[in-house]
């Protein structure tokens, strides 16, 4: 029953990623790529960028698939640099991968020097702090200074050991998740560590 509502819950968020993506998407764009890219690759990519041999509990059970129409490249995101040139990609999709990195702050620096622009999902930090079948997979807790156009991490198993939220059941998952943290970032998209949380004051 919970890989249902799992599967049911990712096709439902993709739909909804798709279409606030598919305004982004100019004519001119001819390299369009999603990074991490797992079960649900976007339906506006014609790059798809995974680590093919990775565990699968990273994308919830599910493998990558790979669509006929666009070119993969088995990439690990955590080794740097990645085999891209310079602004090679002229728009880059990463949902939902960043909290599952080492080194998210240096992904940021990096997606910003192979890529024109782009869009960055992640979770909502208040949101991803109780559910807790994400202890073992979401590295980060994410949140976004909109004035200062930086995402910011904080390790989410330090934060763990001052505030356990209680587990939520899996349908009051799928509800909160409805709302993710969406960023579209031109030329650059920063990110920095925070070693305390100032959302929770």
């Amino acid at each position: 029953m919970n890989r249902f509502f799992l599967f049911l819950m990712q096709i439902i968020l993709t739909v909804k990623r798709n279409l606030l993506i598919k305004p982004l998407i100019h004519k001119d764009m001819v390299l369009i790529a999603d990074f991490g890219c797992g079960h649900f690759p976007n339906k506006h990519a014609n790059v798809l960028v995974d680590q093919a041999a990775s565990a699968d509990i990273q994308r919830g059970g599910f493998g990558i698939r790979k669509k006929k129409s666009s070119v993969f490249y088995n990439v690990d995101l955590n080794v740097f640099p990645y085999p891209f040139a310079d602004k090679y990609f002229d728009f880059l999709i990463c949902s939902h991968v960043l909290e599952h990195l080492e080194d998210p702050v240096r992904t940021c620096s990096e997606l910003s020097r192979i890529a024109k622009a782009g869009y960055i999902e992640v979770p909502y930090y208040s949101v991803d702090l109780y559910i807790r079948n994400n202890d073992p997979i979401h590295k980060w807790l994410c949140g976004y200074d909109p004035r200062k156009e930086i995402i910011h991490f904080i390790e989410r198993n330090k934060f763990l050991e001052t505030m356990r939220p209680r587990q939520i059941n899996i349908l009051l998952r799928f509800l909160m998740q409805l709302k993710s943290l969406c960023v579209v970032w031109k030329d650059n998209i920063q990110g920095d560590y925070l070693s305390i949380n100032p959302y929770f004051k």
